[in-house]
C-alpha cells in the first residue's frame, strides 16, 4: 500500500485514550512548562487553556477555573523564565 492511501486496518494507528484517573495540577504544568520551554509568551499559553480546540488543557481551565491556570503559568515561568 503507498504511504499517501489510508488504511483503516492500519495497527500502528495512533489513538487517543482517556484515563479514569490522573492529576490535573502535574498535567497543567506540564503543559505550561513545555511551551514555556518552547517560548510561547504568558498570554499565548493561557490562550491555549481557554481554547475548545485544544481539549485537554481547555478541560483543566473548566475544572480549575481562570485563577488556577495563571497560578500555573506564573509558578512555572518563576522556574524557567522566558517572555
Amino acid at each position: 500500500m503507498p504511504k499517501d492511501e489510508f488504511d483503516f486496518d492500519d495497527p500502528m494507528e495512533l489513538v487517543g485514550v482517556e484515563l479514569p484517573e490522573g492529576n490535573p495540577e502535574v498535567m497543567a504544568e506540564c503543559f505550561v512548562e513545555e511551551f514555556a520551554r518552547m517560548g510561547s509568551s504568558d498570554s499565548e499559553i493561557f490562550a491555549l487553556f481557554q481554547s475548545p480546540f485544544y481539549a485537554a488543557t481547555h478541560r483543566i481551565y473548566q475544572e480549575k477555573g481562570e485563577d488556577f491556570v495563571r497560578a500555573v503559568i506564573q509558578r512555572v515561568r518563576s522556574q524557567w523564565g522566558g517572555p
